[in-house]
């Protein structure tokens, strides 16, 4: 049984970096791709812990005021608005991504550093923006937009 899981976790993590490579897979008509020169990447986002591959997947270069409508790879109609369990933030600078409970940027936030993997958002919460909605409210299927900054404050 053990031997299973140790394939399993390395399979998870060989697809979660083909994912993050530019040479993984096209961009939807209208997005640019989430890659470029100057090292900095994309937000990713699953509908299932642990980046699984068999769920729905989405990945936004620019910050996005409501991922209600749409995503570079949205494999459904209607964005990941409220759908996201995990995240990657493929960044390598001081990027860091906002993510807020109500669309515009607006409500209570978490943030999401250069380079982490959250493989379940169930364990994480808006902490940010004490007395806004959705404060202290789980991430899980909450996160309705997201912008970069460079700071989490």
């Amino acid at each position: 049984m053990r031997k299973i899981y140790n394939v399993l976790l390395a399979t998870g993590v060989i697809v979660v970096s083909l994912l993050l490579s530019p040479a993984a897979a096209q961009a939807g008509s209208g997005h640019t791709w989430c890659s470029s020169a100057d090292g900095t990447g994309c937000l990713w986002a699953w509908d299932r812990p642990y980046a699984d591959p068999y769920g729905v997947q989405c990945a936004w270069f620019n910050s996005d005021a409501n991922w209600g409508d749409d995503c570079v790879f949205e494999e459904t109609p209607g964005g990941m608005r409220n759908q996201a369990s995990s995240l990657v933030n493929g960044t390598s600078r001081n990027n860091y991504a906002r993510l807020y409970y109500h669309p515009d940027h607006t409500g209570a936030w978490a943030c999401i550093g250069p380079g982490e993997y959250w493989d379940n958002l169930y364990n994480w919460w808006f902490n940010h923006g004490s007395g806004l909605g959705g404060y202290q409210t789980r991430i899980d299927d909450e996160i309705a937009s997201f912008k970069w900054s460079t700071s989490c404050g």
